[in-house]
C-alpha cells in the first residue's frame, strides 16, 4: 500500500509527554483510513462495528482491545444504527497512544525489556488481546485516565509489560497477506480453508470448492464456517475482496471497473453493492471522503 496516499494523523506529541492518553464518547467513529507515527492502543468499552488494520477486517464489539504499531493504516467504521441520530449508541472508548521513540534506548539495550521489544516489533500486524484472560490489562487502562506526568509513562510500561506477558492474543494480519490464520485456530480444518480463502480469495469460488477443502458436504461446511467464524464463508471472502478493494483505491494505479475485477468481482454493481454494505460508502464515495481527509 502507498502510504502518501493514505490520511496521516499528525498527534504532536513532539512538543510535551510522549505519551497521550484520551477518553472519547462519540456518537460514531469519524476517522477515515489513515495511520500515525505513534503506536496506539484501542480500547473499546462500548460500541459495536467492523475494524480494518492493514488487510485485516473483523467485526469489534464492547472490551475490543487492540495494540497498533507505528505507521499501521486502520479505521473502525461503526454499525449502520450509530448513524442515525440515536442517543443509544455511542462509542466510548480510550485511547492511549506514545512515541515510537518513547524509551527506545531502553528497548534496545536491557534485557528486562526484552519482551516488551517483541510485543512493539509484532504490533505491525496489529495485535488483539483475548476479552476473558486480560481483564487486568482493560482495568489499568481505565485507571490511566486518571494519571499524567511520570505517572502516566510509567503506567504505560506497566501496560506493556503485562501485554508482552499475555499467553491470550493474536495476530490481527500477517505480512505476506496469505496466511492470516488466527494463532489460536486448532483444527487443521479451518486452517486448511483460511489458507485456501486467503490465498484464492480474488478467484472464482465455489462453495463446494471450498467444502471439498474441508472434507464435508457444503450445507454440513456451511454451519461448521459459520461456528468457527461467526461469519457466512461468503462473508469473509466479500471481508477479504473489499480490504484489497482499499488498498487498490488508494493506491490509484486502477480504475475503479478494474479493481471490481482484480478483486474478484464479475460485475461492478454487485461489486458496489459489496463496497457499500461493509465501508458504508460506494467506492466513488469513499476515494471523496479520502481525499477531504488529506
Amino acid at each position: 500500500m502507498a502510504m502518501a496516499k493514505i490520511m496521516h494523523e499528525k498527534l504532536n506529541l513532539s512538543s510535551g509527554s510522549p505519551v497521550k492518553i484520551k477518553w472519547c464518547d462519540y456518537d460514531y467513529f469519524k476517522f477515515p483510513w489513515h495511520f500515525h507515527e505513534e503506536y496506539e492502543i484501542v480500547y473499546i468499552l462500548k460500541s459495536t462495528g467492523t475494524r480494518f488494520v492493514g488487510n485485516n477486517v473483523e467485526l469489534f464489539s464492547d472490551e475490543d482491545l487492540v495494540l497498533l504499531g507505528s505507521s499501521v493504516p486502520h479505521m473502525y467504521r461503526n454499525d449502520i444504527q450509530y448513524y442515525q441520530n440515536d442517543p443509544k449508541y455511542r462509542v466510548n472508548a480510550i485511547t492511549l497512544q506514545f512515541s515510537k521513540d518513547f524509551f527506545h534506548y531502553s528497548l534496545q539495550q536491557y534485557p528486562e525489556f526484552s519482551k516488551i521489544k517483541k510485543l512493539l516489533e509484532d504490533a505491525k500486524y496489529g495485535i488483539y488481546f483475548e476479552k476473558d484472560a486480560n481483564k487486568t490489562i482493560r482495568k489499568r487502562i481505565t485507571k490511566a485516565l486518571r494519571l499524567s506526568g511520570l505517572d502516566l509513562l510509567l503506567e504505560t510500561i506497566k501496560i506493556l509489560s503485562m501485554m508482552s506477558q499475555s499467553q491470550e492474543k493474536r495476530l490481527l494480519r500477517d505480512e505476506s497477506e496469505d496466511t492470516l490464520i488466527n494463532i489460536h485456530d486448532k483444527d487443521p480444518r479451518i486452517i486448511k480453508v483460511k489458507a485456501f480463502l486467503h490465498r484464492e480469495y480474488t478467484k472464482a469460488i465455489t462453495l463446494q470448492d471450498i467444502a471439498d477443502i474441508a472434507g464435508m458436504n457444503v450445507s454440513a461446511f456451511c454451519r461448521y464456517f459459520l461456528e468457527k467464524t461467526s461469519k457466512t464463508c461468503f462473508q469473509y471472502i466479500n471481508e477479504l475482496r473489499i480490504s484489497y478493494a482499499c488498498k487498490l483505491l488508494l493506491e490509484r494505479r486502477l480504475t475503479i471497473t478494474q479493481i471490481c475485477y482484480e478483486t474478484g468481482y464479475n460485475n461492478i454493481s454487485n461489486f458496489n453493492r459489496q463496497f457499500k454494505k461493509i465501508m458504508g460508502y460506494t467506492p466513488t464515495e469513499y476515494i471523496l471522503e479520502f481525499n477531504k481527509a488529506v
